[in-house]
C-alpha cells in the first residue's frame, strides 16, 4: 500500500519519502557550514587507533548493548573540536553506525539540527500548562492536535 503524498509547511506537495525543497535548502546550508571530517579530526591517524580500540578485548559488539558488532568508535561525550577530549580513550566506545546515529540525533541533535532544550517534568505536549492544561480542561492542551470531532 502507498502512502500518500504530504504537504510542507511551505506549501509544498511532497511524495512519500521525498524531501521539500525547502528541506534541500536547509540541509545543503547546514553541511556547508559544516568542517569537513578532517577538519574535526578525523585524521589517519584517527582511523589507525579506531581500528585497533575496536580490536581490543571486550570492544567487539555495539556499547548500547543490541549485540551487533561494533564498526566504530563513538564518544561518549560529544568533543564539539575539543582535541583533548577527542582523544581520550576513556571517551570512547565501540558502536554500531545506526545506534551511533540514533544516539547523536537523541543526544546531540545529530544531522544539522538545532539542539533542543532538553524536557523537563510537566513539558511536551500541554506545554507545562499542567496535567490538564489551562483552567483543568483535560481537552484543552492538546486541542492542537487532536481537534475536536462534532457529531
Amino acid at each position: 500500500m502507498q502512502r500518500a503524498p504530504r504537504r510542507c509547511a511551505c506549501g509544498h506537495r511532497i511524495d512519500p519519502g521525498a524531501l521539500c525543497p525547502c528541506q534541500r535548502r536547509r540541509a545543503a546550508a547546514a553541511d556547508a557550514r559544516r568542517p569537513t571530517a578532517r577538519e574535526r579530526g578525523y585524521s589517519s591517524k584517527w582511523e589507525r587507533e579506531s581500528k585497533a580500540f575496536l580490536a581490543l578485548p571486550g570492544n567487539e559488539r555495539c556499547a548500547c548493548g543490541c549485540g551487533r558488532k561494533a564498526d566504530m568508535v563513538d564518544h561518549r561525550e560529544a568533543h564539539r573540536g575539543d582535541q583533548r577530549l577527542f582523544w581520550r580513550r576513556s571517551n570512547w566506545q565501540p558502536m554500531a553506525r545506526g545506534c551511533n546515529s540514533r544516539k547523536a540525533v537523541r543526544e546531540e541533535s545529530g544531522f544539522g539540527r538545532a539542539p533542543k532544550p532538553p524536557l523537563t517534568r510537566g513539558e511536551g505536549l500541554n506545554d507545562g500548562e499542567g496535567e490538564h492544561g489551562p483552567h483543568g480542561n483535560p481537552n484543552a492542551s492538546h486541542a492542537r492536535f487532536f481537534p475536536a470531532v462534532k457529531s
